[in-house]
């Protein structure tokens, strides 16, 4: 028997009471209502299903020169984070879920998946890490859209899985910049963080690669995050000295973090390149120079971080790089006595499938 259900029967074998009957009730009524969502959404399509992932690249515009580009660099939305924030009941932790939460925006009407696991490959979710790792989006999120959570808990037998959420929330523009949207239920609630960007461009991390230095410099494992634009707080001795520059963690976007990995090793093969798990991102711009419109200030950020045999930090970079509308950037890292080589693919946003 698994440790988790030997600590835990009751999420097995629960009693039939008048309370378990009512929240029984109202799980079913959230599906019931998620499913009527769903036909919907099925027949607004254009003849494909509503599983049918976007397609669109985050890099159409890549390859082509400012002049020519019917493009839009408005509102998108940066996505920070999903956490299971609460569980009620007889439920315990850790969880094992799996699903799907993903952003249906009006440019193609398509799923762009940000988190999705088959049951065989349920996460576990624990108290003291209840975040879900995301793999998403494909491309850059537009609003108008829907944000859908269609999540399960696995159970020892799949007759004893449970559902967690079914709910799709339409988003259109907030008027605060940082937005934590709750989707909750009689069990449990789950926070997605987010940004509005008013001015943005896609960004895709082509590759990051050790070009130099030690070829260990990652073997205990290390982390890859970014963030636009930078959130960057001053933490100061107590003698009023400036330690370091850093962004809370609750504002970036984790590329790449070897704790999640297997065994904890970085994912990095025999050429030194990272196997990022998140590779596009959003990219404020603003304006550098009121005469050169397309020249924008170095609004996107990259940490890259090394860490011990202990799991700290034992080695921490980070390069600026201004955003364009199209074509591509590199820079490089120093982090110890490494360099680490960044690729990043620009791209203005596509509004709509119907003008390409």
């Amino acid at each position: 028997m698994h440790e988790y259900y030997r600590l835990h029967p009751l999420q097995e074998e629960e009693e039939e009471t008048e309370l378990t009957r009512s929240v029984e009730q109202q799980i079913a009524m959230e599906e019931r209502l998620y499913a009527t969502y769903r036909r919907g959404r099925n027949g607004l399509s254009a003849g494909w299903t509503f599983e049918a992932k976007t397609t669109l690249s985050p890099m159409y515009f890549t390859h082509c020169t400012p002049d020519n580009l019917d493009y839009a660099t408005g509102t998108s939305l940066q996505i920070f984070s999903v956490k299971i924030a609460g569980i009620k009941g007889d439920l315990k932790w850790p969880l094992y879920v799996y699903g799907v939460v993903a952003a249906r925006d009006r440019v193609d009407f398509k799923c762009n998946i940000l988190f999705h696991r088959t049951r065989e490959n349920a996460q576990q979710v624990t108290q003291d890490d209840p975040f879900l790792r995301l793999t998403g989006p494909a491309r850059a999120i537009l609003p108008e859209l829907d944000l859908e959570v269609e999540l399960r808990v696995k159970g020892r037998t799949e007759s004893r899985d449970r559902a967690l959420i079914n709910q799709a929330y339409p988003y259109t523009h907030c008027c605060a910049r940082l937005y934590t949207i709750g989707f909750h239920n009689c069990h449990y609630r789950i926070e997605l963080s987010l940004e509005q960007l008013e001015n943005s461009v896609q960004a895709t991390i082509l590759s990051v690669r050790v070009v130099k230095g030690d070829p260990c410099t990652f073997k205990y494992g290390g982390r890859v995050a970014c963030s636009s634009p930078p959130h960057e707080v001053v933490i100061m001795d107590s003698q009023g000295s400036v330690l370091e520059v850093t962004d809370p963690p609750s504002m970036q976007v984790v590329l790449l973090d070897s704790h999640y990995c297997n065994g904890g090793e970085m994912p990095m093969d025999t050429d030194g390149y990272l196997d990022l798990t998140r590779s596009v991102v959003s990219v404020e711009l603003r304006q550098s120079n009121v005469f050169y419109p397309e020249t924008f200030e170095e609004t996107f950020k990259v940490v890259i971080q090394a860490y011990s045999q202990s799991g700290d930090v034992a080695a921490q970079g980070h390069v600026k790089l201004a955003p364009k509308l199209c074509n591509i950037s590199q820079a490089v890292c120093d982090l110890g006595d490494s360099k680490v080589e960044i690729t990043v693919a620009w791209s203005v946003h596509v509004a709509s499938m119907m003008f390409l």
